[in-house]
């Protein structure tokens, strides 16, 4: 089967990506820059149990309140600071690792929405993908 994010759980990651990545200075926000379009793409290969469990975090992030998602995501980041094994601080951390990747992942891409018109996050970095192929 492959791994496809449902409408709903593309949403969700919008609501988490505007807490990861808001727009500051010239940087856009993840909403209107992240290539979420493209975004089936880059989960090509993750494993199946992983996407399917966190498609379920991500549209169920989606019903939420967008209050409520940032303090979840801040939560996640906070228990980074915590020296606990118990396990609701290392799920958190869990959540913090796959949800910033992801993120990131889609952020910082070469993908990009295909209806941004601003500088792209990897031309403000100065950062290009140079790609070579056989």
């Amino acid at each position: 089967m492959a791994n496809l994010f449902s409408t709903r759980a593309t949403k969700g990651l919008l609501k988490v990506g505007e807490v990861y990545c808001p727009k500051n200075g010239e940087f856009p926000s993840f909403r209107e820059a992240a290539g979420t379009a493209y975004l089936n793409k880059i989960v090509t290969n993750v494993p199946e149990d992983d996407f399917g469990l966190l498609s379920i975090v991500l549209t169920i992030f989606s019903f939420l309140p967008g209050s409520i998602v940032h303090w979840i995501v801040k939560a996640c980041a906070n228990a980074q600071n915590n020296p606990s094994d118990g396990v609701i601080p290392s799920t958190l951390r869990l959540l913090n690792l796959g949800l910033k990747g992801l993120c990131y992942a889609v952020y910082y891409s070469e993908f990009t929405n295909p209806n941004y018109t601003g500088r792209k996050p990897l031309d403000i970095i100065d950062y290009h993908v140079n790609r070579v192929t056989n």
